[in-house]
């Protein structure tokens, strides 16, 4: 049996700026997406966090991944991939299976094998746990079958990967998930994701599920691309500045202004309507006791990103507000093979 896993990953700035050609850092989070597999023989999925398995025939998945690429093509051509969505929400295990699906027409595996499969990350919680599972599972399967990818091979299977759950996803969270680390990355033509090297684990930071984020993260977009121009580009460029100076912060590892930048960019986003009471409130009970705070992702709930020097005062201010702190490292290792 051989079991790889992948970090899920979080904004630690530039969540809605990104989308005005601003950057953004991703950093991933030690959190982790887990794929057990082995030869059997016939193709077994067990999902873990669902509790959900299937079985299927190594005919039945080619055929799959077939159509899924005929239909992604034709989804692109239209610029509309809710055909492809909706066929993906229909199937039994329809994410999981189209994950496997094309991870074994990409490495042309045509034996079969069982999968186990578990994550400590949260299914739409913005934590990256899709992401993390695409380049888990080539991983996964191509060091069953003794055809070991490099890094940027299995990055290049999971951006394929992805684009079946995102039609043309940016690249970023698949790149994080299977690198490690923090990434720079900026949208453009092409992007630009380029790793920016730490030699360390950001320690002394708590994740905080504040709630279900009632709109999506489209309409939250929607929402800010809708606010005054002027008012919303002023908030914009400042949080692509901010990003920039978080840049420089974690290679001096000025953890003083790290802090406070996560503080500043959380007004910001405040200001741009993607925050909550809730999460104001924690942002403001953080900040008192001189510790940085906001949301992650695109807002509207979600999870938060919370730091402090003081690792249990922070967890003590965060449970006086009734909710609960999650302690994580970022900036930890990429996808990996686990030790037996």
């Amino acid at each position: 049996m051989v079991t790889c896993s992948a970090p899920g990953k979080t904004h630690l700035i530039g969540e809605h700026s990104v989308v005005y050609g601003e950057p953004a850092i991703i950093i991933s989070v030690g959190k982790r997406a887990y794929v057990s597999a082995e030869k059997a023989e016939s193709v077994k999925i067990y999902a873990h966090d669902i509790n959900e398995s299937g079985v299927f025939s190594i005919s039945e998945l080619k055929e799959f991944a077939e159509t899924l690429q005929q239909l992604w093509a034709n989804c692109f051509e239209t610029k509309n991939f809710v055909p492809l969505y909706s066929l993906l929400k229909n199937e039994h295990l329809g994410h999981i299976k189209a994950m496997i699906a094309k991870t074994m027409a990409e490495l042309d595996i045509n034996a079969p094998f069982s999968l186990k499969i578990s994550s400590e990350l949260p299914i739409g919680s913005g934590l990256g746990s899709s992401a993390a599972l695409s380049v888990a599972v080539p991983k996964a399967l191509s060091e069953l079958f003794k055809n070991t990818l490099t890094l940027d091979e299995i990055n290049q299977v999971a951006y394929k990967i992805e684009s079946l759950a995102h039609g043309t996803p940016s690249g970023g969270d698949n790149s994080i998930c299977c690198y490690g680390g923090a990434l720079w990355f900026k949208k453009g033509t092409p992007n630009i994701i380029e790793p920016l090297h730490l030699d360390f684990t950001l320690k002394n930071f708590v994740l905080v599920f504040t709630r279900i984020p009632q709109l999506t993260t489209g309409e939250l977009v929607s929402n800010v691309r809708s606010l005054d121009p002027e008012y919303r580009d002023l908030r914009v460029n400042q949080l692509g500045m901010y990003t920039y100076e978080m840049r420089e912060c974690l290679a001096k590892q000025d953890f003083t202004r790290m802090k406070e930048l996560m503080n500043l960019a959380q007004e910001l986003l405040a200001e741009l309507g993607v925050s909550i009471d809730a999460i104001d409130r924690i942002h403001t009970a953080v900040k008192e006791i001189n510790g940085g705070a906001k949301l992650s992702g695109a807002g509207g709930g979600g999870y938060m990103v919370c730091y402090h020097e003081d690792l249990q005062l922070l967890e003590q201010t965060i449970k006086k507000l009734g909710y609960v702190p999650e302690q994580v490292e970022l900036g930890v290792e990429g996808v990996r093979t686990e030790r037996k």
